[in-house]
């Protein structure tokens, strides 16, 4: 791949994980708290 190429994936897979973090029932399992602590924190959420 080329770094152009490279940046392209990147920042598709960036806005892929940006439209899942709003996404309503992502937002619902976080605060269920039935998603790994971690993977909250993807988003800036945190998990009490």
């Amino acid at each position: 791949m080329t770094p152009i190429e490279i940046l392209q994936e990147f920042n598709s897979c960036y806005l892929k994980i940006q439209t899942i973090a709003q996404d309503e029932n992502w937002l619902l399992l976080i605060a269920d708290q039935k998603v790994d602590p971690e993977a909250a924190t993807l988003r800036g959420d945190k998990i009490p």
